[in-house]
This record gives C-alpha cells, structure tokens and sequence, in this order.
C-alpha cells in the first residue's frame, strides 16, 4: 500500500486521471448514452501491462461521468464496472482477453438500467449496442494499437516500471 503513497505515484495518477477524463469529454456527444466511442477507453488496456495504472483510471472515469447527462447512474455504475473491469484484466493471459473485460462488464450499468427502466427489450438493446461500442473501441482499435505500441521497448519500460 506504501507504494501507493507516494508523491511520483500520485501525480502520474493525476496525470492518467486527468488524460482519460480529457480524452473523453473532447467529444461528449460520442462519449455519452447507450454508443460510446471513447477515445478514452483505449487507455484502460494499460492495466493489462501495470495494475498501477487502476487508480488514476477509476478516477479519471468518476471525473469524466461527471460530466455525463446521467451524472449519478454514470458515477455509480460507470465507475464501479471499470473497477472490476480493471482488477479482471490484470490477471488476464492475453491482451485480447483482458480486452473483453470491459465490454462484460456492461452488466453492471445494465443492471442498474433494469431497475430504472424495468424494459427488457430497450435493455437489451442498449446492452448490445454499449457492448459493440466497447468492442470496437477496446478490443478492437485499443488491441491493435497496444500491439503496435508492445514493439517500442521505451514505451513498454516506461509502462511496466510506471
């Protein structure tokens, strides 16, 4: 937990914070609703390489969500299925796999949909439509991207020792 305390941490965690919160609001409209296409979202496949990158993640998406039309419903539920998204994929074998984190946890918002809407087919639908959205965001663009980075071996030291 000391690792976690001090100043060089905190302030890199700001920063990742701060990029993903930035990163998502550049575009709000795309950022928000049952299609997300945040740019943002790439970024949470550095938890694959370094799980000290969870915390200025999670706080990044709080600070983004709020922000959000469904401020309350996107800070809860947003924020919490990235935290478990982020704890699944750093035990993960594969890049891909740990990929697919964030778009299985679309259960957690949809959940929480289910009890304000209480409207199975819309729920389903918006399930499919955010889980495609994060697909293609995370599993798609972010793995090829994070593929092509994995060669940089500067990048990838500065990744694994941040």
């Amino acid at each position: 937990m000391k690792e976690y305390l001090n100043t060089n941490f905190i302030v890199k965690s700001a920063i990742v914070a701060a990029l993903y919160a930035v990163l998502t609001l550049i575009v709000p409209v795309a950022s928000f609703g049952p299609i997300q296409f945040r740019f943002s979202e790439i970024m949470v496949l550095l938890v694959f390489y370094n799980k000290r990158f969870i915390p200025g993640l999670v706080l990044g998406c709080f600070i983004a969500n709020l922000f959000s039309p469904m401020v309350l419903f996107d800070i809860t539920f947003g924020t919490l299925s990235s935290y478990i998204a982020f704890t699944l994929m750093k035990r993960s074998k594969t890049l891909f796999m740990a990929s697919l984190w964030p778009v299985l946890m679309v259960i957690v918002p949809a959940l929480g949909t289910y009890f304000i809407l209480a409207n199975d087919a819309v729920l389903i639908f918006m399930i499919l439509e955010f889980m495609a959205s994060e697909f293609v965001m995370v599993s798609i663009i972010g793995v090829i991207l994070f593929s092509i980075l994995e060669k940089n071996q500067g990048f990838m030291s500065y990744i694994r020792n941040f």
